[in-house]
């Protein structure tokens, strides 16, 4: 038999009786496990410790801890060196970490890359030499077809972290960039490159990236502007200033008018009000130039020249040079056409001195069709000894061909050569009359275009104007009324204008 008695935390036998009876003294410790308070994060990716001894000196090894949080469920990233230094020092009271998860690496965000300056504040160029030009702003941002815009650099995948307790803790995926779609633009089939779908200018905005082919000058072309050279076409809704340019891959239009500057298109040029070139504007068009008035202006278009009035300025046009309206006048300068000119009047009453002349290849080489041995004249020649020759041998082939129905059938092959010999020639003289008579026809029609090489003068051509055509020149001495002027066989013809000449 045996008491027990409570010592200091520990639980002791107090005694025991022998056979005897007596009582025998015998201390048997019952220990007292430590109270662990352990304490795990809101977001469970760290565990706190706080050790309770149950009695002073009571002696708690990392094993004990160990246990103690594998009952609790946290069985990863324990603290091993720091709960057992912990454990050594035996400062219980304190609170220790005693276990750390790894936290989650989230994924990075995509991102877009622009192949082009978003700036749009647009700043004067700089040359190479160090200077600065204040009228290139680079406000025209041109791009081709199938040029890259922008490019999106998908986001790039995190790492899983893991809690206290062991569980996965997924990382937070990056954003995808919205791709910046707009008009006239092409995205690739993996959506990751957006590229131009036109040849034309950049237009964009926070949200989006569009291509188009005209670019717009809401006001004038100035220092505010700078000079404007576009891929595609230009429209200028206000004036274009002196000293400044405009230049287009393709047509340009301006709604008021030009000083002196310089314009320039691949296709056509039209100003509603036409140009005061001041002596120095030049416009250059690939195709038509077409406005009201022009003065003082260098003006050269492969196509047609059409306006009311040209005053004072040097014009060349591979096609025509037509004027239109209530006056319809070339009034001094140069003006050259690759076929015609037509307008009401030419030069002033005060004897302006006006050039008009007409210049091309095809003109020179209508006017080459014809001359020396390929006149008309000399091929008729040819033609007739040609067909003398052919009636001569007509009558000598009738001869060989009775001769040889005399023979008939009998063997003689002297006669058959001869027979096929004849009929060859007699083709080959048929033959070359057809083709000198061909030759004939084509001169007389290459002849009959000189009638459309033009220069006419609906109302009056004054005197002190000089006509060119070709290799042909003629001074006006005398006022000439609803007068036409082309080329003849040997100089410079007129005649009266008809219908069929105004356009």
């Amino acid at each position: 038999m045996s008491t027990v008695t409570d010592y200091n935390g520990m639980k002791v036998n107090s005694g025991s009786t022998n056979e005897a009876g007596q009582l025998v003294e015998n201390q048997v410790p019952e220990e007292q496990p430590p109270q662990f308070d352990v304490r795990v994060s809101t977001d469970n990716m760290a565990a706190y410790l706080r050790i309770k001894p149950a009695y002073s000196g009571q002696k708690i090894t990392y094993d004990d801890v160990s246990a103690a949080l594998t009952q609790q469920g946290i069985t990863y990233g324990i603290c091993e060196e720091q709960i057992s230094l912990f454990c050594r020092e035996g400062k219980f009271y304190s609170e220790m970490i005693c276990a750390k998860g790894i936290r989650p690496v989230d994924g990075t965000d995509g991102f877009l890359e622009y192949f082009f300056d978003r700036n749009v504040e647009f700043k004067p160029k700089e040359r190479d030499d160090g200077t600065v030009d204040f009228r290139d702003l680079g406000i025209v941002k041109n791009v081709k077809k199938d040029d890259v815009l922008c490019k999106i650099t998908p986001p790039q995948d995190g790492t899983d972290g893991t809690d206290v307790f062991g569980n996965v803790v997924p990382f937070m995926a990056g954003r995808f960039p919205t791709m910046p779609t707009g008009s006239n633009t092409v995205v690739s089939e993996d959506g990751l490159v957006l590229t131009a779908g036109v040849d034309g200018c950049i237009e964009h905005t926070k949200s989006t990236v569009s291509v188009s082919e005209v670019f717009y000058v809401r006001g004038d072309v100035d220092s505010a502007s700078g000079n404007i050279n576009a891929i595609g076409s230009v429209v200028v809704q206000g004036d274009v200033r002196e000293g400044f340019s405009v230049k287009a891959g393709k047509d340009i239009s301006i709604r008021g008018m030009a000083e002196g500057a310089l314009i320039e298109a691949e296709g056509n040029i039209s100003i509603s009000n036409g140009m005061n070139g001041m002596g120095k504007g030049t416009l250059k068009a690939g195709g038509n130039i077409i406005g009201k008035y022009f003065e003082n202006v260098i003006l050269i278009s492969e196509n047609d020249i059409y306006a009311d009035i040209l005053m004072n300025c040097t014009a060349t046009a591979g096609g025509s040079i037509v004027l239109k309206g209530r006056k319809a006048s070339l009034i001094g300068g140069s003006y050259q056409a690759g076929q015609r000119i037509v307008v009401k009047n030419i030069g002033a009453p005060s004897y302006t001195t006006t050039s008009v002349s007409l210049q091309s290849k095809q003109l020179s080489d209508v006017l080459t069709v014809g001359k020396d041995e390929n006149s008309v004249e000399k091929l008729e020649q040819k033609r007739i000894q040609a067909q003398n020759e052919l009636e001569a041998f007509q009558k000598k082939f009738t001869e060989i061909t009775a001769q040889a129905n005399l023979i008939g059938h009998s063997d003689s092959g002297r006669e058959n050569l001869m027979m096929k010999a004849a009929l060859m020639k007699k083709i080959q003289l048929n033959e070359a009359v057809k083709a000198i008579e061909a030759n004939i026809q084509k001169t007389k029609e290459t002849q009959s275009q000189l009638f459309d090489y033009k220069i006419v003068g609906s109302s009056i051509i004054y005197t002190g104007t000089k006509i060119v055509i070709g290799p042909f020149t003629m001074n006006i001495n005398n006022d000439y009324s609803n007068t036409k002027f082309h080329a003849g066989p040997d100089g410079i013809v007129s005649a009266p204008v008809l219908p069929s000449d105004l356009p």
